[in-house]
């Protein structure tokens, strides 16, 4: 036992697996690493974890029998559903789908058992079984396993699962880069016991709530902790994550950093490698921290029961200082998938036939560090060929302005970019959809060729002009004409990526017409819009907040063509129908009951009101105001009269009367004798009069 702890250098992983099988290694595992503490490895830098790591890699992307998707450790990526429905094409054994990805790092892929794992749903009133197979071809070699037997996995109505294939794999050696195919197969179809029109089985995966993917225990990634730098009275402790998936992995909401134990606060920069990512954490030093060694500890969460921890110990020289020094500034670009937030906001106005819009991107984390750092290395000859930063310097001719690569953002550019990306709606959508990950018609209303006139772009950096995470705002304003028929007023805008940028979104768009122009329609997909019509213009509202995070939505609407459609038109139009309402109402019941006639005229002005305003289309609107006018016509002549009786045969005499205090109705009193039983003549009854 003794020789097994000294054999540790520091650094544990823990990997919890979902196999039935393994379940109780693994709580054994975890019960003997708990009891033996890491042992602190004192050293300037070193490489400190490797090996395999039992973990799951998730289907994500767009796959079938013709197309592969791919897979991915990061449960982050798993941000779009995706649905395939098992049919029959006349062949036993017929593929389904297929998903690849690569290895990690180097290492030994240990002879183990592996599960593929798929989510299904069946449809219909039907009761139906499947017989599935799967092939795994890693480092060379190809495995194979099927489940359901004779009988087939069952598929109940109406219900939603998963079945899992366990597949023996053998010892491999493997190299990083080399390709894992998963491919699934099904053999014969679904055999229904008592089909329906509707009775289908789906298979599905790449939402956040899946399960389906590989779970395998194979080499993911090595962990080098670099040599810690003191700058005044921060500490910069950078530590490399060298794999295919290092951008992946190394997202902030999943990393932990501490340092004797401490929680260190705020998210790392990253920043990419040759070989995968850097991560740097800064911490702040207590004011009575002296010189000595100082463990420092990094935590991974890549997925849900995967913990991967590293730490070593460092010897630190500190000179007491309270002040900051100079600040961290990484030599590579930085990645945009630490974890990023992003608010937009889209206001759209009708001015003449064109559609104004004004688009607000509220930036936060990762791909505000990648924008401040771009800034300031716009023609730095070292990036990478597929850096956009060194595509706008070599497309755009802006090498060599003062400021460049001088750790901070100048105003020189700052003004390159905004003249690259105004001069033509192209470069503008490039960035859009290349540099931010977003689609760029969405946001700016149209495909480049569709906008019309010259661009505006405000980008502030809100005082924050050295590298770092703060919030970043960029104002895009832009015009497209309202042609005749629908348009799309807002979609998605989130592109889908197996690497995923943004973490948190949220959206608040609005549209307003002029006066004179309506809306026929609003149709929404997978969105709630809400559509109002007050007075002068009308308008339409959808949003979402960061909690309620939607990526696959579409608001379409359809500009009215008729000119009582027009918000204006339309209230002049219920105000007279509601005058000529109260008009009538009043003078047809001089000698009716008014009650009735006003009841209704006050609940008919509510009505068409409520209908005017939520959006109801015009004619419709305009065709229940007729209606409620017809109704107080009606009402009016159904209401009881107040009559009189007797005063013609009666002439120049002062007749007296009598109300009802049943319905009101005047009644005359014809004769001088008392006690006087008379009938009334609204309501019939009997009125005593003594």
């Amino acid at each position: 036992m003794n020789d097994l702890l000294r054999g540790i250098e520091g650094l544990y992983t823990i990997g919890i697996n979902m196999k039935r099988g393994s379940l109780v290694l693994t709580v054994l595992f975890i019960f003997l690493v708990s009891m033996v503490p890491i042992q602190e490895v004192s050293a300037a830098q070193a490489t400190v974890h490797q090996g395999p790591v039992e973990h799951i890699m998730f289907f994500i992307g767009d796959a079938d029998d013709s197309n592969t998707g791919l897979m991915s450790p990061s449960e982050s990526s798993k941000n779009q559903l995706y649905e395939l429905e098992i049919t029959y094409q006349g062949v036993e054994k017929q593929r389904m789908a297929q998903f690849e990805s690569v290895i990690g790092i180097n290492g030994i892929i240990p002879s183990d058992s592996w599960d593929v794992c798929t989510d299904y749903r069946a449809e219909g009133g039907s009761t139906g079984a499947a017989n599935f197979s799967v092939e795994v071809e890693v480092g060379g070699e190809t495995f194979t396993a099927s489940q359901g037997g004779h009988a087939g996995i069952p598929f109940q109505p109406g219900r939603e699962g998963t079945f899992c294939i366990e597949v023996e794999v053998d010892e491999i050696s493997v190299s990083r880069g080399e390709k894992i195919t998963v491919t699934l197969f099904n053999n014969g179809g679904v055999i229904w016991t008592n089909p329906d029109d509707d009775s289908r089985a789906l298979i599905m995966w790449g939402d956040a709530d899946s399960n389906s993917g590989l779970s395998l225990n194979s080499p993911l990634l090595d962990i080098e902790m670099m040599e810690p730098n003191v700058d005044g009275n921060q500490v910069y402790f950078p530590v490399r994550f060298h794999s295919e998936f290092g951008d992946e992995l190394a997202i902030a909401g999943t990393l932990t950093a501490k340092v004797l134990g401490n929680e260190i606060g705020g998210d790392p920069y990253v920043s990419t490698t040759s070989t995968g990512v850097e991560v740097v954490y800064i911490w702040t030093t207590p004011s009575d921290a002296e010189s000595g060694s100082y463990t420092f500890n990094i935590t991974l969460r890549p997925q849900e029961g995967v913990i991967i921890q590293a730490e070593l110990s460092h010897e630190l020289t500190l000179d007491g200082s309270s002040d900051g020094g100079e600040g961290w500034y990484p030599s590579n670009e930085p990645v945009r998938t630490g974890g990023s937030s992003i608010h937009v906001q889209i206001d759209v106005n009708q001015v003449n036939d064109r559609l104004e819009r004004t688009s607000s991107l509220e930036i936060e984390g990762a791909v505000a560090t990648w924008l401040r750092w771009g800034l300031d290395n716009i023609g730095n000859e070292s990036l990478d060929t597929t850096s956009w930063w060194r595509e706008l310097s070599s497309s755009g001719g802006i090498i060599g302005a003062e400021g460049l690569n001088n750790r901070q953002v100048d105003d020189a550019e700052l003004e390159l970019l905004i003249n690259h990306l105004t001069s033509s709606g192209r470069d503008l959508a490039d960035f859009l959809d290349r540099g931010l990950a977003l689609e760029s018609k969405a946001i700016l209303g149209g495909d480049p060729f569709d906008l019309e006139g010259a661009l505006d772009i405000q980008i502030d950096l809100q005082n924050k002009v050295s590298f770092g995470p703060e919030p970043i705002s960029i104002k895009i304003r832009s015009s497209t004409v309202l042609e005749p028929g629908s348009f799309v007023f807002i979609e998605s805008f989130v592109r889908s990526q197996s690497k995923t940028y943004w973490t948190e979104v949220s959206l608040d768009a609005s549209l307003s017409t002029n006066p004179l122009q309506g809306i026929s329609n609003v149709y929404s997909e997978e969105i709630d819009a809400d559509h109002l019509r007050l007075g002068i213009a009308e308008n339409v509202r959808v949003s979402f907040t960061s909690d309620e995070r939607m990526d696959d939505f579409r608001v379409t609407i359809t500009p009215a063509t008729s000119f009582i459609d027009g918000p204006l038109t339309g209230i002049f139009l219920v105000f007279i129908i509601m005058l000529l309402s109260g008009t009538v109402s009043i003078r047809g019941t001089r000698n009716r009951s008014r009650a009735p006639s006003i009841f209704w005229l006050l609940l008919s002005m509510v009505i068409l009101s409520i209908l005017y305003i939520i959006g109801i289309r015009m004619s419709i609107v305009l065709g229940a105001g007729i209606g409620t006018f017809a109704m107080a016509l009606i009402i009016i002549f159904i209401s009881p009269k107040h009559r009189i009786d007797g005063l013609d045969d009666i002439p120049d005499r002062k007749i007296p009367v009598i109300d009802c205090p049943i319905c009101k109705q005047t009644n005359p009193i014809s004769s001088d004798e008392r006690p006087l039983r008379l009938p009334c003549g609204g309501c019939g009854r009997t009125l005593l009069i003594e």
